[in-house]
């Protein structure tokens, strides 16, 4: 047996997925094609089953093999999946900031929409629990708290519409807009700090937008969710001092 060769690494795991996963991209299998058995690959790696099990399951979730009970392992593509991420570099840099808004209000003013037709009584009231604690984080002053409340009522929209490409898509925003709208305030608050906390421009648009979806009016949901989204990009600007 043809023993297979490393790539220099720091981790093992990483170098014999690395190694497996540019066969498979190399075309030396086709898809449908079945693997060794991980036994079999530990022993051409040279490294335990243990590694090599680690790696597969690396190799799984690129979405590059599929094991099959009693049948062992297969290739299911040759080509990587493109995945959709924002670069985390992005992060405090209005100039980034503001696409990814814009971004933002493509998809997130259709959802409002689509919640305003499907959600439950399940979903309005998940809605109501983050706005409950938004407002309540605001009488605290505590900045973090309310952001993630924020973040949670709008993903509770897309979760809403009951289509699973929704949330799948928000939370690829998750991390980002915990951050940067945690910023966005935190700058606000330092240029009016006196500001009264109970006339909060965002808490005000996240409550109509909220009545418009437990109305079931599709059309001033997407409208309300167009209007928030506009607001938040220009108090981003404001916030960066532009």
């Amino acid at each position: 047996m043809t023993t297979r060769k490393l790539a220099p690494s720091q981790n093992l795991t990483d170098r014999v997925a690395a190694a497996l996963g540019d066969e498979i991209l190399g075309g030396r299998y086709a898809i449908g094609d079945l693997l060794q058995s991980e036994a079999e690959m530990a022993k051409a790696f040279g490294v335990s089953r243990t590694v090599m099990r680690e790696a597969v399951s690396r190799l799984k979730a690129d979405g590059l093999v599929a094991s099959k009970q009693g049948s062992g392992i297969f290739v299911t593509a040759t080509q990587r999946q493109i995945r959709f991420s924002i670069d985390a570099s992005a992060e405090h840099d209005i100039e980034k900031i503001l696409p990814i808004v814009e971004l933002r209000q493509g998809f997130e003013v259709e959802a409002a929409g689509l919640a305003a037709l499907q959600a439950t009584a399940e979903d309005l009231a998940e809605m109501r629990e983050a706005l409950n604690s938004m407002a309540d984080a605001l009488d605290r002053h505590d900045i973090r708290s309310g952001v993630e409340a924020d973040v949670s009522f709008h993903a509770a929209i897309c979760k809403a519409t009951h289509n699973p490409y929704y949330p799948q898509l928000f939370e690829t925003f998750r991390t980002f807009l915990l951050e940067n709208i945690a910023v966005s305030r935190e700058n606000s608050h330092r240029r009016a700090p006196d500001a009264c906390p109970a006339v909060s421009p965002a808490q005000s648009e996240h409550e109509a937008l909220f009545a418009a979806i437990e109305s079931g009016d599709d059309h001033a949901a997407r409208l309300r969710a167009r209007q928030h989204l506009e607001n938040t990009r220009r108090r981003l600007i404001d916030a960066a001092g532009r």
